[in-house]
């Protein structure tokens, strides 16, 4: 049994990846839900196609965006119709495969495996009529992005500080990210966390 720290984008990719390779896989999530709470953008290059209409995905100029905690929930669902198991609201065994990518494990939960390297990122969810004049929707900059969702809703992400608006933020996202925009697509969490799995498989190729 293969055991993964992190029930995330990163983690539940590298688990489809190794029970798609015949490996038994069970994720310890320190998280309530998969996918609740939010700590990362719902952006993402290369969407499957029978994800865009469970994700609420919507095409702009710079790839999709899709609501993020439904995406993890279709790659959840994946993993449980592979066999896998998924274990909420508990921390991973010491030897576990990390796949948590740096962050803290979830709110409330202390940890001390931060990746330094990583910077807090500040996001929130409005209507477009309600948009701070720092974002624009549909474009996307080294230190802030903004993209419309299927629903008429709009994400906003920043590094630093959040801006006001004036009727305030429906919704209020925060997480650890690389400094520059580019690394915090899902694809990159997603071709990380099969990365991870192909060494993982190697090194039990070599093993045996």
């Amino acid at each position: 049994m293969i055991e993964i720290a992190g029930g995330g984008v990163r983690g539940l990719s590298c688990a489809i990846e190794l029970l798609s390779n015949g490996h038994d896989v069970v994720i310890y999530e320190t998280r309530q839900e998969i996918g609740n709470p939010i700590r990362s953008p719902g952006i993402i290059k290369n969407l499957e196609s029978d994800f865009v209409e469970y994700c609420n995905g919507k095409k702009n100029s710079f790839g999709w965006a899709v609501r993020r905690e439904w995406l993890e929930k279709q790659l959840a669902i994946k993993v449980l119709e592979k066999g896998g198991e998924i274990i909420l609201k508990t921390e991973a065994p010491p030897k576990a495969i990390d796949c948590k990518g740096g962050k803290s494990s979830s709110p409330g939960w202390p940890s001390d495996n931060l990746d330094n390297s990583l910077e807090v990122w500040n996001g929130g969810i409005t209507i477009s009529s309600n948009l701070p004049e720092e974002f624009k929707i549909d474009t996307m900059d080294k230190d802030k992005f903004c993209f419309e969702h299927s629903d008429g809703l709009v994400e906003c992400w920043i590094r630093g500080k959040l801006p006001e608006t004036k009727q305030g933020w429906l919704e209020l996202i925060q997480g650890e990210h690389p400094a520059n925009s580019e690394k915090i697509w899902a694809d990159e969490s997603i071709q990380e966390g099969i990365d991870i799995a192909k060494r993982i498989i190697q090194s039990l190729q070599q093993v045996s």
